[in-house]
């Protein structure tokens, strides 16, 4: 069972919360999930502080249920910084730079990030060293998230990109052409095929440009304690060498070098992202075929099969849920579309040359998104609406 998150107290004319911790997912091979649900008791006037505590079991919940939304308003006065993680690929930052803003000049927190991949922030996540992650991509990180809920050390408060997809093994629409039956994860075991994608320190190995050490699919590609990973699952250890880039940066280049070249690669991506949308995916980059994930136990690929779409939550640190509560209610509002990503991803790319920092070039592709578009307005109150269009219209 979960623990109870968090109960408030105050005394005369207070709102009561309680929040129980809820969630997950199936377990192994049994496909139970128990989850709490979080109810919200609102008391305008009271004499006597009470405490609620409702907690109901549900047998199968496909999707994570994120925390309901929480009507508290906004204190006046000082307020403490929310530390960010700094995950390292633009769609966590292009969100972080949007949220900061509404957070800052909104709410009224100074905001900081630590950067880093996706192991280590999600750690100091857990710890209370960062406040706020917008994007944990589930079932990648599974077995820590679960451990993390549990534990009563995170919650989800909303979801970005739903509109997602990602894969260990693709080719560009190119090479199949060239090589027609060149369509599944089992060909690659062929001498032929994986002499396209070997290189001269390879051992005759095809080489795939995988998932960076420390992030979390990494360990969907080459396996942990909770599974053999695709490529010992596929049978490819002796045919396919993984290897890593180093940084999102370097995947990208190596890809679109690739590309530009029209050279056979064998690649990990993920979308929407600006570089898939300009290489033409879906149409001109081929996924090659993996079993379905419905063959793997809870859906998980790291059991040995295609990656599902993935549940990318927005996870907080059980302490901003009671230092900001009032925060729950934006992140539960929060649509991060793949329209949404994409045009400002655009002006991110067409534009980050122009400052010093990666940090600054994000906060300017914030900046640049709310003046430009309208769709966040519903996500935050009136009050806080006016103050972050008060100050847009300073900048």
């Amino acid at each position: 069972m979960l623990r109870n998150i968090a109960n408030n107290r105050i005394m005369t004319t207070v709102i009561i919360l309680s929040i129980a911790a809820f969630s997950v997912f199936s377990m192994a091979c049994e496909a139970e999930t128990i989850v709490k649900e979080v109810e919200v008791e609102v008391v305008k006037e009271v004499e006597v502080v009470k405490e609620v505590e409702v907690v109901k079991e549900v047998e199968v919940v496909k999707e994570v249920e994120v925390v309901k939304e929480v009507e508290v308003p906004v204190p006046a006065g000082p307020k403490r910084e929310i530390v960010f993680g700094g995950l390292n690929w633009d769609s966590a930052l292009v969100q972080n730079g949007i949220a900061r803003y509404i957070v800052e000049h909104g709410y009224g927190h100074e905001t900081s990030q630590v950067e880093g991949a996706t192991v280590p922030l999600f750690q100091g996540l857990r710890k209370g060293d960062v406040d706020i992650t917008m994007e944990i991509w589930l079932p990648n990180q599974n077995v820590v998230w679960n451990e993390a809920v549990k534990a009563g050390e995170v919650i989800p408060v909303g979801k970005s990109l739903e509109d997602n997809w990602q894969s260990t093994f693709l080719i560009p629409a190119y090479v199949q052409e060239a090589n027609p039956d060149l369509d599944s994860v089992e060909d690659l075991k062929e001498d032929k095929y994986k002499a396209l994608f070997a290189e001269a320190d390879s051992g005759g190995k095809a080489v795939l440009y995988g998932c960076i050490a420390g992030w979390a699919c990494r360990g969907v590609q080459e396996g942990t304690e909770a599974g053999p990973g695709q490529i010992e699952a596929y049978g490819l250890a002796d045919h396919v060498e993984l290897r890593d880039p180093g940084t999102s940066g370097a995947l990208g280049a190596a890809v679109e070098g690739a590309f530009k070249k029209e050279e056979p690669i064998l690649f990990y991506y993920w979308g929407p992202t600006k570089l898939m949308l300009d290489l033409g995916y879906p149409e001109k980059i081929v996924d090659l075929e993996q079993p379905d994930p419905s063959t793997c136990a809870g859906n998980d690929p790291v059991h040995g099969c295609a990656f599902p779409p993935a549940e990318i939550m927005i996870a907080m640190n059980t302490n901003l849920v009671q230092d900001a509560p009032y925060l729950i209610s934006f992140f539960n509002q929060w649509d991060w579309s793949a329209g949404n990503q994409l045009v400002a991803d655009a002006w991110y790319g067409d534009n980050s040359e122009n400052y010093d920092t990666s940090e600054e070039a994000f906060e300017a592709t914030a900046v640049w998104y709310l003046s430009n578009n309208d769709a966040w307005q519903s996500w935050v109150p009136e009050d806080v609406l006016a103050k972050v269009q008060a100050a847009l219209a300073q900048e």
